[in-house]
């Protein structure tokens, strides 16, 4: 995939490509190059729940502004996360990718799982990805990504990677 300078529009192929791409950085641990997919103005959530309200107000096991991403990445790459030594494995699968919206406010929705085996325990999550898309000059970023898990309803525990 081309990460030089985007079309006008994000097709389907090319969100798939970009999909894979991440899923790929995250699951090799670049978590370095996975920062630089966002924009300065980037929000990473995972809500408390399945309910897909998007309110504002909502709970959230996970509601980050970039400053706190990049803070995340700092801990499970440095190691002051104690809950990933040692450092779990994941893979991740991505599916059902739709595209809509216009040139310079595209959502991409997908259905994603994520394996993870740490300390000989696999646990695995599912659910749907959100991610606003936006044009830059290096080629697509993200504006925003929302996980919104369908076992949250379930007890998750220490959810220490990046879902």
């Amino acid at each position: 995939m081309s990460m030089s300078e985007p079309d006008s529009t994000l097709s389907r192929s090319d969100a798939e490509d970009w999909l894979y791409h991440e899923a790929e950085l995250l699951d090799q641990w670049r978590l370095h190059d996975w920062l630089e997919l966002f924009t300065e103005d980037a929000t990473y959530r995972v809500p408390d729940g399945i309910d897909d309200s998007r309110s504002a107000v909502r709970a959230a096991l996970i509601n980050d502004n970039r400053a706190r991403l990049e803070e995340r990445v700092w801990r499970l790459i440095t190691g002051p996360a104690h809950a990933q030594i040692p450092r779990s494995t994941t893979r991740r699968l991505i599916s059902n990718v739709r595209v809509t919206g216009a040139v310079d406010d595209v959502l991409v929705t997908s259905n994603f799982l994520v394996h993870e085996i740490r300390k000989g325990q696999e646990r695995s999550f599912v659910g749907q990805y959100l991610h606003r898309m936006r044009p830059g000059a290096d080629g697509w970023k993200v504006a925003g990504r929302t996980a919104l898990l369908q076992n949250s309803v379930l007890p998750l525990f220490n959810v220490s990677i990046i879902i």
